[in-house]
């Protein structure tokens, strides 16, 4: 302990400074990265443990030692940050404790110094002792450095996204909590797959609303909006996707099968409950990918509302590498991928659903995302709209929403944005009028719609 301590009060006065630096948004693209602590620290580990006569088993002890400490002390202050709502960049976790959290400081930072400490270590072994013989007790943690690397790092990345880690969430309430009517139903997939579903009759017939849940959620996260559109006379349809809530599968593939998991849905209105009017599909970010896959794949969908969307998978994968985890794109990207295509059998490439909605012409599509959504900026709605040929398209924009948050943040403008656009689209029967969110029941939006037209930009 006394070789690390010099070392590792030095590290928290720097800690506590960037967090503060962090909270009051000073260091916003500052030259300074706490990251830079990891080989400065290896380094000046190396130095002590020599002069101590310690060889490289001692020092990786020293140096794991130091950033449990270092680590420690950055849940700590993210926790602090989280709970007084100071949360800047850095220190914190975003939604999920388990990905923001927990992984990166436990087992992903430790790592990093690992194999900083081991690339550090003989170099300045061979400088202060001139012996090769320092050399020795590295190299096998270079290749125990390169299998971790390489190929058990991004095989953890790619079975944490494809949900084949622990089981999935499913939903606590249903659609009676909302006072619904509703049938437990299962659907069948043109691969084998029984799904769960509830399906919301009503009487006005209007259409048929299909909702598609986000990444790691399920069929209960788009009951309000359910609800909402129910009030305003559409059945509705809210289902698990494969591998989530009660939905057999084993494993995700972010829309390159799940759009078959749409179809069925579709299939299940349409020809076993012999519904008609429009159907419409409206989706939160990976459900919203595969909604527009869905509809540019099968017939029969007469409008899309995709909320934040991806453009690529392969750009989210890899964004999702630097922002979530820390990594570099290169290698990375390509490692995670490949052992994600070879472990499910895809091709990530496919997942590109700009080329997809190409084939939207006859389909409505409003893209809805929000100003502050770092993980699927507002960019990717921007390239979307600009490949989805024809006019019958737009785009809504939530001011300060994040991502998967719009219907909470912006539900009173976000719910009159939705009926305009269906109205618009004439998937409505404008005479009998629609029920706007005031007329409607409880809202907890703003109290008036957006300004602007019905492109680009509606805030």
């Amino acid at each position: 302990m006394s070789l690390i301590r010099l070392p590792l009060i030095v590290t928290w006065g720097l800690v506590v400074l960037w967090f503060l630096l962090d909270v009051t948004n000073l260091a916003a693209g500052g030259p300074f990265n706490i990251n830079w602590i990891i080989p400065a620290a290896a380094a000046w580990l190396s130095v002590i443990c020599l002069r101590a006569g310690r060889g490289y088993g001692g020092f990786l002890f020293a140096a794991l030692l130091y950033t449990a400490g270092v680590r420690l002390l950055i849940i700590l202050l993210a926790v602090l940050g989280k709970m007084a709502g100071l949360e800047g960049e850095y220190f914190t976790w975003g939604r999920n404790v388990l990905f923001g959290l927990v992984i990166p400081h436990v087992f992903l930072w430790p790592v990093v110094t690992f194999i900083a400490g081991t690339l550090i270590w003989p170099v300045l072994a061979l400088a202060m002792r001139r012996r090769q013989v320092s050399y020795r007790g590295a190299a096998m943690g270079v290749v125990v450095i390169l299998l971790i690397v390489f190929i058990a790092l991004p095989y953890l990345i790619s079975t944490l996204y494809t949900g084949s880690v622990g089981s999935p969430r499913t939903a606590r309430n249903t659609p009676a909590d909302h006072g619904l009517d509703y049938e437990e139903v299962t659907l069948t997939t043109s691969d084998g797959l029984n799904l769960a579903a509830w399906y919301i009759p009503n009487d006005a017939g209007r259409g048929t609303v299909i909702y598609c849940h986000g990444h790691t959620n399920h069929r209960g996260q788009m009951l309000d909006q359910a609800a909402f559109l129910h009030e305003n006379g559409f059945r509705g349809m809210l289902f698990d996707f494969r591998r989530h809530g009660d939905s057999e599968g084993d494993l995700t593939t972010f829309g390159y099968y799940e759009w078959r998991d749409v179809q069925a849905a579709v299939r299940y209105a349409v020809d076993e409950r012999g519904e008609g009017g429009p159907v419409i599909l409206w989706g939160i970010s990976m459900g919203a990918a595969t909604a527009l896959l869905a509809a540019a794949e099968i017939s029969g969908v007469d409008a899309v509302i995709a909320e934040s969307s991806f453009y690529a998978a392969s750009e989210t994968l890899r964004s999702d590498l630097n922002r979530m985890f820390g990594l570099p794109t290169v290698p990375f990207g390509f490692l995670t991928g490949t052992i994600t295509e070879l472990r499910v059998g895809i091709k990530i490439d496919d997942l590109d659903i700009g080329r997809a909605v190409s084939g939207l012409e006859d389909t409505s599509v409003l893209l809805v995302g929000g100003s502050a959504d770092r993980r699927m900026p507002l960019a990717n709605n921007e390239r979307l709209y600009a490949q989805i040929p024809g006019a019958h398209k737009e785009i809504y924009v939530a001011e300060g929403a994040t991502h998967g948050d719009i219907w909470e943040m912006d539900r009173e403008a976000y719910a009159e944005k939705v009926l305009a656009f269906l109205e618009k689209s004439g998937l409505t029967d404008e005479s009998d009028g629609l029920d706007s969110p005031a007329e409607g029941g409880e809202t907890d939006g703003p109290e008036s719609p957006p300004e602007g037209g019905d492109s680009d930009e509606s805030r």
